[in-house]
């Protein structure tokens, strides 16, 4: 991919890829509210497109974007003192970083679109497989990226804001589950229950990240 081939449409065929990947992106950075999505600035040089605790959710993010024709890889940031930590920092070549920062936005645009859309659709019809394929996609990125965690009879995952939080209860519902949104300072907490998350895609494990494409 290069700055001149940026579609302003993402096909329908790569839709699904490239809305998870918006999706894990937007599902990061929960400790900081207030800084602007990463879906709608372009990385300066150097400067990751993502940043995840778990190297799963970047190496999926990675995978992900070279499947698109970005050239992504991950990279791991150690810190602290005593308390040591690892950032997995997911980078693009830096003249592929604004055609990848707009091809995130715009399959966000159009994946949260046809998921939140009203039209009612046939159980055949293509656009409604599309859509479940969409429902799995957001899910998958959120129970990756989104600090999932599980409680008894609850699973529940912890988003930025309002936007993905919406997507991530619409999503559950095409999939037969009922999401609850729980606002906390700073971020949004989205809930299902115990048997409920069994309707949710399964997330690839950690060797066999393509699987789930």
């Amino acid at each position: 991919m290069d700055q001149t081939t940026t579609r302003t449409v993402v096909l329908a065929r790569a839709l699904p890829a490239a809305f998870e990947s918006a999706c894990l992106v937007e599902c990061v950075d929960t400790a900081r509210p207030q800084r602007p999505s990463p879906l709608r600035q372009v990385p300066r040089s150097g400067e990751a497109l993502a940043e995840f605790d778990r190297a799963e959710a970047a190496d999926r993010l990675a995978f992900l974007l070279t499947d698109l024709g970005c050239a992504a890889a991950r990279e791991t940031w150690s810190g602290g003192g005593r308390r040591r930590y690892q950032v997995q920092r997911v980078l693009v070549q830096e003249n592929q970083r604004l055609a990848t920062s707009r091809m995130l936005e715009t399959a966000w645009r159009q994946g949260r679109q046809a998921l939140l859309g009203s039209t009612s659709l046939g159980a055949s019809s293509p656009r409604h497989a599309q859509r479940l394929a969409l429902a799995q996609a957001a899910w998958r990125a959120a129970l990756l990226a989104a600090g999932q965690r599980r409680r008894r009879d609850l699973i529940w995952v912890t988003v930025r804001d309002q936007e993905i939080a919406a997507v991530l209860v619409r999503a559950a519902r095409l999939l037969g589950a009922t999401a609850m949104v729980t606002r906390r300072s700073g971020c949004v907490v989205v809930t299902v229950s115990a048997e409920a998350a069994d309707l949710l895609p399964a997330t690839p494990p950690r060797l066999g990240l393509r699987s789930a494409v």
